[in-house]
C-alpha cells in the first residue's frame, strides 16, 4: 500500500505539472491571445523547466542525507510560494507586462519567466528524488526511472485531458489555480513524508 501511495503522489505531480500548462494558456488569453507564437513560449517554458527541474533533482538526490532533507522542503515550501504568487498575482502581473511591453515577444518572455518557470521547474527536481528514493528501496536504478517517468508521464495525460475537458470548462481559471495551490500543498508534504525513510 505504501508503495502505491507512493506511485499516486508522483501522478499527481505528473497531474500538477501538465495541468498547469493548459491553465498557463488561459490566464495568458486575455493578455496576449492564443497565438502559435504564444503556445510556442509557453512550450518552450515548460520544456526549459522540465530540463532544468531534472538536473537540480539529480543533483539533490545525491547529496548527504541531512543536506538532501533541507533541500527537499526548501524546494517544496518554493513551488508553493511560487504557485501561490501565480494564483493570487498572476493577472495583475499580466496586465502591468501587457501595459510596459509592447513587444509580444518580450511580453510573454517575461511573463513565462515570472509565472511559470520557476513553480515547474520546482516541482519537476521531485522527479529524480522519486528515482533515488526507490533506488534507494532496493529497485534497480534503470527501473526505478523507468516506473517514476511512467507513472509520471501517464499523470501529465491525465492531467491534460482532465484539464482540458473537464476542469476548464466547468470552473473559473482563478478558482483552478487555488485548487493546484492546496493539491500542491497535499501532495508535496505527503511526498517530503515519503522521502524522508530514505533520507536518514
Amino acid at each position: 500500500m505504501a508503495r502505491l501511495f507512493f506511485y499516486f503522489i508522483v501522478g499527481v505531480l505528473g497531474i500538477l505539472s501538465m495541468g498547469f500548462q493548459l491553465l498557463a494558456s488561459r490566464l495568458l488569453n486575455p493578455f496576449f491571445g492564443s497565438s502559435l507564437i504564444v503556445w510556442a513560449w509557453l512550450i518552450s517554458t515548460f520544456l526549459a523547466a522540465f530540463s532544468l527541474g531534472s538536473i537540480v533533482g539529480g543533483g539533490i538526490s545525491n547529496a548527504v542525507p541531512g543536506r538532501r532533507l533541507r533541500a527537499q522542503r526548501l524546494l517544496a515550501v518554493g513551488a508553493v510560494v511560487s504557485l501561490g504568487f501565480t494564483a493570487f498575482a498572476g493577472r495583475n502581473v499580466l496586465g502591468w507586462i501587457e501595459l510596459t511591453f509592447t513587444d509580444l515577444t518580450v511580453g510573454l518572455l517575461i511573463a513565462c519567466a515570472a509565472l511559470f518557470f520557476l513553480p515547474v521547474t520546482l516541482l519537476s527536481s521531485f522527479g529524480p528524488q522519486c528515482v533515488q528514493h526507490l533506488a534507494s528501496m532496493g529497485t534497480p536504478p534503470g527501473k526505478a526511472s523507468g516506473l517514476v517517468y511512467g507513472v509520471s508521464t501517464l499523470g501529465n495525460i491525465a492531467g491534460v485531458m482532465l484539464t482540458a475537458f473537464v476542469l476548464i470548462p466547468h470552473f473559473a481559471v482563478s478558482t483552478l489555480l487555488y485548487g493546484w495551490l492546496g493539491v500542491a500543498v497535499l501532495s508535496l508534504s505527503a511526498l517530503l513524508f515519503i522521502l524522508r525513510s530514505s533520507g536518514r
